[in-house]
């Protein structure tokens, strides 16, 4: 939504705000806390199904964010800020597919409740549907524990579609 401002007499137009986002090898300065907490809400928001070690996967999580960063020990973590607030982060890789041709992978997608739903999110997916073009891959997925699969294939556009379930036993 574009919001107008008033400047007596005249009326100045003032572009609605998206962030700075990007891909990023190193963590920003002083915005460990920030990811930290967003992990945490990304966490409660995505319902984590049964039986998952919630310590265990803040933790490799953690691991994977440093890995994808500053470590480069690949994988692809994507930051973005609105007024040095962070309101989304992504993870994801390149890997084989089970057709063996080349998937961009996003483990892991978080955007600040309140700024769920405004139009820079869908700017921002398309960022990382041209990384995973610009990498050769023929697929773009992305994994979901909501169970909102068509809420969220709507959402995402035409082309994608509800791919796979996994089943689990415990031992």
């Amino acid at each position: 939504m574009t919001n107008v401002e008033c400047l007596s007499p005249l009326l100045r137009i003032v572009e609605p705000e998206k962030p700075e986002f990007g891909l990023t090898r190193a963590i920003p300065s002083g915005t460990a806390p920030q990811i930290e907490n967003a992990v945490k809400d990304f966490m409660v928001s995505s319902h984590l199904p049964n039986g998952v070690d919630k310590e265990g996967f803040y933790r490799q999580t953690v691991q994977a964010i440093a890995a994808a960063s500053y470590l480069g020990q690949g994988g692809d973590l994507w930051l973005g800020f609105m007024h040095g607030r962070l309101v989304i982060y992504l993870l994801a890789h390149v890997g084989n597919d089970f057709d063996g041709r080349l998937a961009y992978t996003v483990s892991q997608a978080w955007v600040r409740k309140d700024k769920r739903g405004q139009k820079w999110v869908k700017w921002a997916w398309e960022q990382v549907r041209q990384r995973a073009k610009d990498c050769f891959c023929k697929h773009f997925v992305i994994l979901s524990s909501r169970g909102n699969d068509k809420a969220y294939c709507r959402f995402l556009g035409k082309g994608f579609h509800f791919y796979a379930s996994i089943l689990k036993e415990e031992f």
